[in-house]
């Protein structure tokens, strides 16, 4: 029997959690051509993972986390790191994006350009692979679980991606982000997507093999594509600089 959302906890969704776990075992399946997943919690790290080992004792946003992970890897056009351990730091983990090298890391810490001050994005994917910094962050994909997200938040989050000099910055949201916060987002230029369990489309995610993993693989793909912080930036940029006096132009 499929079990109902538990309101503003994550964490008690056991179907969700089970979806998520079975979809990770499909997409380390998918890529055992070019690396083996792993799994480390604490001091321990498994073997293969399978679909029949039971859902890891993690957050769900590490779910969340690990087959975003795992769909980055399946979307790029080779992967020449011939192993990734989920639920841990991890990085530089090389692939390749139309035809440029890139790198994956999971749970790094590093400082932002203009404030100096210091994060740890969940996932951040560079153009080289020195150690993140500003200079050669590319993209940031991050997961709220959390059943409130609200203006703060998404402003917050924009200081970030201003901060990391980013040209995309992805947000995962467990529980759908009311319209009005989705949109102030999109203006924003970041990419605030729910992953669904509480819509309609939740029976599908859950019951159906492969929707979800086809879902999170596409939507991230598309979010790396269109370039939108990036975008925005410039725009605004532009926009600004209509505004100062011809002499300071």
């Amino acid at each position: 029997m499929m079990q109902a959302t538990t309101p503003g906890n994550a964490d008690a969704d056991i179907d969700a959690r089970k979806a998520l776990w079975r979809e990770i075992c499909e997409a380390a399946t998918q890529l055992a051509g070019h690396c083996t997943v792993s799994v480390s919690i604490g001091h321990r790290t498994s073997g293969r993972i399978d679909a029949s080992q039971p859902v890891p004792g993690v957050r769900t946003w590490q779910l969340v986390e690990a087959i975003s992970l795992l769909s980055i890897l399946l979307r790029a056009e080779s992967v020449h790191s011939g192993s990734v351990s989920l639920f841990a730091k991890a990085g530089p983990l090389k692939i390749e994006e139309d035809g440029v090298p890139r790198y994956v890391w999971a749970q790094q810490q590093l400082r932002g350009h203009y404030s100096d001050l210091g994060g740890r994005p969940d996932l951040i994917v560079t153009s080289s692979p020195d150690p993140p910094t500003p200079a050669n962050v590319h993209r940031v994909v991050e997961v709220k679980s959390g059943r409130q997200l609200g203006a703060q938040v998404v402003r917050g989050e924009f200081g970030k991606a201003h901060d990391l000099r980013v040209t995309s910055y992805f947000i995962w949201a467990f529980y759908a982000p009311s319209a009005h916060v989705k949109a102030g987002a999109r203006r924003l230029g970041l990419n605030l997507e729910e992953l669904g369990f509480d819509s309609p489309r939740r029976k599908d995610l859950i019951t159906q093999p492969h929707a979800l993993l086809s879902h999170v693989a596409h939507t991230l793909e598309q979010a790396r594509q269109s370039h939108r912080f990036a975008t925005a930036l410039e725009d605004a940029d532009q926009e600004a600089r209509r505004k100062l006096p011809s002499s300071k132009r």
